[in-house]
């Protein structure tokens, strides 16, 4: 098995201040479930976290800007690690994922490479 991280990309910045505590309540429970048949699978690695949509770039020469100047539907807002054979499998169980829940998403499935050992 190898490790695969689902970057989760998009999303609506004010999601988090606009949601019920019901639809609060429903999303963590769809999100316990999905990450709980991972873990029974043994295909959990990591459930991550989300990300703030704010932040700042570093370049090598010191520049800093900010995040904001980058398009929302670019900015990576989560990630997740998880256990699969290969990429297709990867794929098939970033499809299950409950952030397909949610507006103006994309998911990035990279296979992490092992480096030395």
């Amino acid at each position: 098995m190898k490790d695969f991280m689902l970057i989760y990309k998009g999303g609506d910045p004010k999601w988090l201040e606009n949601t019920s505590q019901e639809e609060m309540a429903a999303s963590m429970e769809r999100w316990g479930a999905w990450m709980g048949m991972l873990q029974q699978k043994d295909q959990l690695v990591s459930g991550g976290s989300p990300l703030h949509y704010s932040g700042k770039t570093l370049t090598g020469d010191g520049v800093v800007t900010d995040l904001s100047t980058t398009e929302i539907k670019e900015l990576v807002s989560g990630y997740s690690i998880v256990k699969a054979r290969d990429i297709t499998e990867a794929i098939a169980l970033a499809k299950e994922c409950p952030i397909f829940n949610y507006p103006d998403i994309t998911v990035e499935v990279r296979e992490v490479m092992e480096i030395g050992e």
